[in-house]
């Protein structure tokens, strides 16, 4: 209730003059809200401010905030000082933010109290740039480098590590401070990512009182009690967990400023730490560090390390894949013998690949150096390997049964690896090579082979696009002529005879004009337009690509010949083969020979003098043969006046489709005109 009740009134404030005067009122404003740029006037006290941290911090009466630092120019603001700040709102990365306009140093005020918090509590994300207090064991001290110069404290809390950055520190050294249990006092400063999510968090200290030590680790750290390798993490109902403990054993893996390897007995351990001191394999060493959980093992975090005296370097015990993935001998120096199956790179980690009793596994060289130290090594090769064993577990089962997953060996120089056997000369490599020769012989043998039918291939590939290019141009081109063509023929069939219908629709409409001239003309225009009809009729027939074969055409010259002869007076017969073969015929062909039949009936009608007319339709050879037979008065070829009746253009259209135009007649017998047409069998 004491919280809620100011914030209500707060917020009625806020409400009254669209300005929000509280950290609380901006933090409780949602993202969209945050980026509308309200207006703010705040006052409070700087908890945390250091420009090339990028750390901005302030905390009034109701919360901590975080402000900006691109609305106003760099300005130094000391931790206690009493600030008014007036700017606007802005969603910020992680929670609403300020972006100050000014800021106005009032006078000093002491930091607000800190509240005490649990590690759940931080990683929760709701104290951020909140001033807070958590306490912890110090693991380790270190100076930034950079131009903020603060000090990085890792605490271990209760629920994990937490990193402090100090500005200040209290009157001890880097090394008295570790393994001090310390009251830290703080803002809470968020890590997100880009999508607003919180992934870590640190506590930034302004003063060195907020780093307050509330117990001391003993004075002589060496002077503890050393505890057996084998009795970390194990199960002691009395004892303590979060402080250094210290270990002996004797080194048998060593990285400067990394890591080194212990073993006590057939115990080893793991110990990390940031120490350069040399040491050799071999060399007793004293380790004081943080136990932690390791993948299978313990390790010792965050550790110093001394050496009590040389030594020499431990007997690996000889071993084989299946009682390493049985787990007792992580960290553990071992020697197996495996066959050399290959070799690589991983970083700045040269390793082999080795096989035995069917298992796989690899060892590995921390190898700075350019030059490959694996060089002289053949694959094949029964090895002889030394090395610290490091266990992956995989999924852990209880019983004897349980294997861990894999198992790998860390060298320590290129003398932990010795040959025992070289490979036999007939190596895998040798004889791929044999067998690249004999196959280099045979391939140059068919090489040229090969090489033609490409070429070959290829040309048939070019021919064949050039004979597509081609038919497609051809196609094109008959389109063209088909288009000039249809063309011509309205022009030439129709043309005229439209004329013909314009003039006389033009006379009909003359007033003076006698009305037995009026009905002659209108008689006239009647036929003109059955004519156009008829031609129109003709046209669409000849370029219907549907009417293409023999029988359409039969059918079409037959209904023809009918009407236009029934209209004469003239008897007509039809005679011919009523199976055609299934022929393509092309509109030109179909055109240019139904003019010419066309012509041959109007000589039969106009010339003639027939009383009947037989026209017969039959496919000889590769020929159509059409004929046109009257009975009517006939003449003397050799007398025939050439032009009058259209002869000479039914020859020439024949001529023109590759196919012959015979007429024959006998004064007082009749005339026969036959067409011989070529045709091309292409199924349909």
């Amino acid at each position: 209730m004491s919280l809620a009740t100011p914030l209500v009134r707060i917020r009625a404030q806020n409400s009254d003059t669209n300005e929000l005067r509280t950290a609380a009122a901006v933090r409780s404003l949602t993202v969209e809200e945050a980026q509308k740029h309200r207006p703010v006037r705040l006052r409070g006290v700087a908890t945390f401010y250091e420009e090339n941290f990028f750390s901005r911090f302030i905390q009034d009466e109701t919360a901590g905030i975080y402000l900006s630092g691109s609305g106003v120019p760099p300005i130094h603001l000391v931790p206690g000082q009493l600030v008014e700040v007036t700017g606007t709102t802005e969603a910020g990365e992680f929670a609403p933010i300020v972006v100050p306009q000014n800021i106005r140093v009032l006078g000093e005020q002491p930091l607000p109290v800190a509240k005490p918090v649990t590690d759940e509590q931080l990683a929760s994300g709701v104290e951020d740039s909140q001033f807070v207090e958590i306490s912890g064991v110090v693991r380790s001290v270190e100076q930034l480098q950079d131009i903020s110069r603060l000090n990085m404290i890792k605490i271990a809390s209760a629920s994990g590590i937490l990193t402090i950055y100090a500005a200040q520190m209290p009157g001890r050294t880097a090394e008295d401070l570790v393994d001090c249990t310390v009251r830290v006092r703080g803002v809470c400063s968020s890590k997100f990512n880009r999508r607003r999510q919180l992934f870590d968090v640190r506590i930034m200290v302004s003063r060195a009182q907020d780093l307050v030590v509330a117990k001391l680790p003993p004075e002589q750290p060496f002077a503890i009690p050393t505890r057996p390798v084998g009795s970390l993490l194990q199960f002691d109902p009395h004892g303590s967990y979060g402080h250094r403990v210290k270990i002996l054993g004797t080194v048998t893996y060593f990285e400067a400023g990394h890591l080194m390897v212990l073993q006590s007995g057939d115990q080893g351990v793991e110990v990390q730490t940031r120490g350069t001191e040399p040491v050799n394999l071999g060399d007793q060493v004293e380790a004081l560090g943080f136990v932690s959980h390791g993948d299978y093992t313990p390790i010792l975090q965050d550790a110093v390390y001394r050496r009590v005296s040389d030594g020499a370097n431990m007997t690996p015990v000889p071993l084989n894949p299946d009682k390493i993935l049985r787990g007792t001998n992580d960290c553990e120096l071992v020697e197996i013998k495996a066959t050399l199956l290959d070799r690589d790179v991983r970083g700045t980690k040269k390793y082999l690949v080795l096989q035995e009793d069917g298992f796989i596994f690899n060892a590995y060289l921390n190898q700075l150096e350019n030059h490959d130290p694996f060089s002289d090594l053949q694959n094949g090769s029964r090895l002889s390997v030394i090395g610290v064993c490091r266990i992956d577990p995989g999924e852990w089962l209880a019983g004897d049964e349980w294997r861990a997953k894999a198992f790998r060996l860390e060298l320590r120089s290129i003398k932990d690896v010795s040959v025992l056997q070289s490979p036999s000369w007939w190596t895998l490599p040798r004889v791929l090579q044999i067998a690249t020769g004999v196959s280099i012989v045979t391939l140059i043998a068919f090489g040229w082979v090969f090489v033609l039918r490409r070429q070959v291939a290829e040309r048939t590939l070019q021919l064949e696009a050039q004979n597509k290019k081609r038919e497609r141009a051809e196609r094109q081109n008959l389109i063209e002529q088909e288009r000039t063509r249809v063309a011509q023929d309205l022009h030439d069939e129709l043309g005229a005879t439209l004329t013909e219908v314009s003039m006389l629709g033009t006379l009909v409409r003359t007033p003076a004009l006698p009305l037995t001239d009026r009905e002659r003309y209108l008689e006239k225009l009647t036929a003109i337009s059955r004519t156009v009809v008829s031609t129109l009729d003709e046209i669409v027939w000849a370029i219907n690509p549907k009417y293409d074969t023999l029988e359409s055409l039969a059918s079409y010259y037959s209904l023809f010949a009918q009407r236009f002869l029934n209209l004469a007076g003239i008897r007509y017969r039809l005679e011919g083969t009523e199976n055609f073969p299934s022929v393509a015929l092309d509109s030109r062909l179909r055109h240019s020979a139904f003019l010419a039949f066309k012509e041959a009936l109007n000589n039969a009608v106009r010339h003639s003098g027939a009383t009947q007319v037989v026209i017969s339709l039959e496919v000889v050879g590769k020929k159509l043969k059409v004929s046109v037979a009257d009975d009517g008065r006939g003449f003397i070829l050799s007398e025939h006046q050439t032009g009058c009746d259209g002869i000479v253009g039914m020859k020439q259209r024949m001529a023109k489709l590759g196919g012959q135009c015979e007429i024959n007649s006998t004064p007082g017998k009749g005339t026969t005109v036959e067409f011989r047409l070529p045709l091309e069998e292409q199924p349909l």
